[in-house]
């Protein structure tokens, strides 16, 4: 009731100043005198009227009796009547209350009915006129309110040109700023601590800090001002914003050596950039300094220090310091909320982030669209879109409009799943919005399309920005999104992916002409394509040509190198880059080890592959099942049979968790060594071992059967792997159409190619040889190839 009040009276003032009608006619009894009796100010009364008495204006405190703007203005119209007029003076104190009420617009407008009336200013109404026009962006009027101060005689003082000062600071006009305050130093004005604060106000919003700092120290040395903690509080903002802490504690500290202690908003300042630095010890430091000092932390510092610790997986400190902050009586916030969340979701801990999410709801803090962004990436990282797509949608309802990070979010969540309508859906509703998109939206929309097979889709998009002609309507979307290096590497790589080497190389070029310079993944991408279409010297060659293009290969960029060399059998040359890796002080991950150990084997080179396999622990990279498996398969592959089983069986003890896998190549090796019996020993264990036999693992086993001339367990083995619910895949049909062939079981044969082709299997290259041969000798009847195809 009271706030729909002062609503009320806050609009019937402005209706009467913006209307000619609400000047009132004086209510004169005769010349000078007025009928009612003005409270506000200083009268004699004489014959039972009122008459303006020439004394100052009593406004206790500036604004104690002036509690509303309409009593200001009852005020300012009672004193626009008197005759004579109150002196500028009494005018320009209801103009300072109105101004701490924060309304220049109405200041301006009472100026201009003085100035109808034709009442005298002084220069210090001159100077609230112009602060008023600066504080409405209209620097443009305050400038020519100064040029009409000089014309009427007045002498601008430093309050005037500390004025117009901040209203060119406000303007960004930093330069002109400059310039007067050079003329102010020439023109012998005794500059005080609000000029200087001003012009360090304007160079801090411009980013000057070097020369802030240089103002400063200027100003205690040269004019005796020293800057208040205000000031001091500007300029480490401004440091801590570029990220200069080095110089913001240098300064904190020649504060305290000048007796100016530091704020609450100052340390605040300070330890959120040392947080977002990653420099968590030396925000600790200034957190317990600011404690010694007696300066009470606030929800800000606590949510600076939360925050860090969390990013940092401190979660024992973090958790400390939200138990002390509770304790003192300082209540979480919804920053302190989202700074936890978004770290649980960061560190995969949905459950927590799920958990304070309803803490906060319960505590009555309104989540902000910070909170949904988190709580949405949280669950497009599980999977749980539906979840997403209802919090994404309760946003509006809750007051809170999804910005361009929620947008971004839930359309990577939806290609992610596969769900190509639901992102594009998704795409229309950010545009029919007037949400912008951004960089971040563009190669989000272009890797999803190239992941979910529509190529031809994100090249429609990406040539309709370059030439705002776009299918999805979306070209104004899109307005000042220039394309990186990111999303010509979703395109690159995907063309090269698909085999279309030329439209990659082109490109290619387009982004170089473009001036974009490629990065690791760039180069790694290109490489990659190079190498599988066996271009291998233009892969050397790129390689070669990255450090001239100021990007320097990485172990990524290298073991794809290494990768090409070795499936091209070029195993010394991967070997010889192998070695150029340590010199470059680059460290070979295990893909980079695995890559070689295969390609070691695959040349038949066991002892170089046994070499690399034993060296990879001490060079601190970590043997992975994949690591063993390689040398198993190259053991087997090279009939060493006896050294993979040697290994099996270290593996075995040694508690390494062999998978089925591994169980497969070892089956595999056996039956290909003639031992079908132990391998069906070893396939017979499985479930003791607590492995699953797979539908290869079966095959193997089939296979060797069949090799063995053991059809009627093959097949026994087949009827199993059914009973199991494995089902068989075109590999298991052709193995035992071709083991029923041998063994001249052609009803047999017959049977099973009906049901392989019942379930949409054909036969595999080396089935159609066998039958061709036997039909070439007699053995089958020409008329079979009718059952086969």
């Amino acid at each position: 009731m009271l706030a729909r009040v002062w609503r009320w009276r806050s609009e019937s003032s402005a209706a009467r100043l913006m209307s000619t009608r609400s000047i009132h006619q004086p209510r004169v009894a005769k010349k000078g005198t007025i009928r009612k009796r003005l409270p506000y100010l200083s009268v004699h009364c004489r014959d039972g009227e009122a008459t303006f008495g020439g004394e100052s204006l009593k406004l206790r405190s500036g604004s104690h009796f002036i509690e509303t703007l309409d009593d200001a203005i009852v005020l300012f119209d009672d004193m626009v009547r008197s005759r004579p007029f109150p002196s500028a003076i009494d005018f320009n104190k209801v103009m300072g209350v109105l101004m701490k009420m924060n309304r220049p617009n109405i200041v301006i407008s009472l100026y201009r009915k003085m100035e109808m009336r034709r009442i005298p200013f002084n220069i210090y109404s001159f100077s609230i006129l112009m602060k008023c026009f600066c504080s409405c962006s209209k620097l443009s009027l305050a400038l020519s309110t100064f040029g009409k101060l000089t014309k009427l005689g007045f002498q601008p003082d430093v309050v005037t040109f500390s004025t117009l000062l901040h209203g060119l600071c406000l303007e960004d006009r930093i330069c002109e700023a400059l310039a007067l305050f050079d003329q102010m130093l020439e023109t012998g004005y005794a500059l005080n601590v609000i000029t200087f604060t001003t012009l360090i106000n304007g160079l801090c919003r411009d980013g000057r800090m070097l020369e802030v700092v240089a103002l400063a120290d200027r100003m205690v040395v040269e004019h005796g001002h020293q800057p208040d903690v205000v000031a001091y509080g500007t300029i480490l903002n401004g440091l801590c914003k570029i990220g200069d802490t080095f110089s913001a504690l240098n300064l904190l500290r020649k504060m305290q050596k000048s007796h100016i202690e530091g704020n609450v908003v100052i340390y605040n300042a300070i330890i959120d950039r040392l947080c977002k630095d990653g420099r968590l010890v030396d925000a600790q430091v200034l957190f317990n300094e600011m404690r010694e000092k007696g300066i009470y932390p606030s929800v800000v510092t606590y949510s600076c220090m939360i925050d860090a610790f969390c990013n940092c997986g401190k979660w024992i400190d973090a958790e400390r310091l939200l138990r002390e902050m509770i304790e003192r009586k300082i209540d979480p916030d919804v920053v302190t909320f989202n700074s936890l969340i978004n770290a649980f979701v960061k560190e995969v801990k949905f459950s927590e982030a799920d958990e304070l999410y309803e803490e906060m709801l319960r505590r009555g803090i309104v989540p902000d669209t910070v909170t949904y962004n988190s709580m949405i990436d949280g669950f497009c990282k599980q999977d749980r879109l539906n979840e997403a797509k209802q919090m994404f949608n309760s946003m509006a309802s809750k007051g809170c409009s999804p910005n361009t990070v929620t947008f971004n979010t839930l359309i990577h969540g939806f290609f992610q799943v596969c769900d190509l309508n639901g992102a594009q859906d998704l795409f229309q509703e950010m545009i029919f919005h007037g949400v912008c998109c951004d960089i971040v939206t563009l190669n989000t929309m272009l890797d999803g399309l190239c992941n979910n097979g529509k190529l031809e889709k994100a090249l429609e998009m990406f040539k309709g920005i370059q030439k705002s002609k776009m299918d999805l309507d979306a070209s104004h979307a899109f307005t000042g999104v220039e394309p990186d290096v990111q999303t010509y590497n979703i395109l690159i790589n995907t063309f090269f992916k698909e085999g279309n080497i030329f439209e990659a190389e082109e490109l290619y070029e387009e982004m170089l002409c473009r001036g974009i310079v490629p990065d690791n993944f760039s180069y790694s991408s290109m490489i990659d394509g190079f190498c599988k279409q066996n271009r291998l010297d233009k892969a050397k060659q790129m390689f070669d040509s990255m450090a001239s293009k100021g990007c320097s290969p990485d172990t990524v960029t290298c073991t794809t190198l290494i990768n090409g060399y070795c499936k091209a059998r070029r195993v010394d040359d991967g070997m010889e880059l192998f070695h150029e890796m340590r010199q470059r002080g680059l460290v070979a991950n295990s893909v980079t080890y695995n890559t070689l150990i295969h390609g070691l084997c695959q040349v038949g080179d066991l002892n170089a592959a046994q070499d690399l396999f034993h060296n990879m622990n001490p060079h601190g990279v970590c043997l992975n099942i994949l690591t063993y498996n390689i040398l198993l398969v190259g053991f087997c592959d090279n009939g060493k049979l006896g050294k993979a089983l040697e290994m099996f069986e270290v593996m075995q003890k040694s508690k390494i968790d062999v998978d089925t896998t591994t169980y497969n190549i070892i089956i595999h090796g056996m039956c290909k060594g003639s031992k079908v019996d132990e391998a069906w020993d070893l396939f017979c264990s499985l479930p003791i071992d607590g492995v699953e036999p797979d539908v290869q693992t079966y095959n193997i086993m089939i296979h060797g059967f069949c090799g063995k001339g053991a059809i009627s367990e093959a097949n026994a083995l087949f009827q199993k792997m059914k009973d199991k619910e494995c089902v068989p895949n075109g590999c298991t049909y052709n193995t035992l159409i071709r083991g029923s062939l041998r063994a001249t079981d052609i009803e047999a044969s017959a049977q099973l190619i009906k049901d392989m082709r019942s379930k949409e299997f054909c036969a595999d290259a080396s089935t159609k040889k066998m039958v061709e041969n036997m039909i070439s000798d007699g053995r089958l009847d020409r008329s079979f190839v009718d059952k086969l195809f």
